[in-house]
């Protein structure tokens, strides 16, 4: 049992998100996280461990991460999840209509996967 505490959590989730916005070429973003004692859940047996609020227009983001769903977790974890959660930002704009997002997402996701296949 883990049993992390906020200040060590901050750290993990900040090794990752440095890591993984660099990977998915999201160095222009502004992303905040906040650790949260709780966050909502569904109602059914499955407990949120994060959950990403994106302005793909401003290039911002804001995760919230579930504290009791995460101070005992395994790192490897943590980061699926934070990996989750970027691409949560990288996707945001397909919600719009328009093929000209679906273009730019694809676009975005190209780059990623040139840069992931050298």
């Amino acid at each position: 049992m883990k049993d992390r505490t906020t200040l060590q959590l901050k750290a993990i989730i900040n090794k990752y998100l440095k890591k993984w916005k660099s990977s998915l070429f999201l160095g222009m973003w502004r992303i905040d996280f906040n650790i949260r004692d709780f966050i909502h859940d569904d109602g059914g047996s499955y407990r949120t461990c994060a959950e990403c609020d994106t302005s793909w227009k401003y290039f911002t983001a804001t995760i919230d991460f579930n504290y009791v769903q995460l101070k005992d977790m395994e790192e490897k974890e943590i980061e699926k999840i934070i990996i989750h959660e970027l691409l949560h930002v990288v996707l945001n704009e397909m919600r719009e209509e328009g093929v000209e997002h679906e273009e730019r997402v694809t676009s975005h996701l190209q780059m990623v996967m040139s840069y992931l296949n050298k």
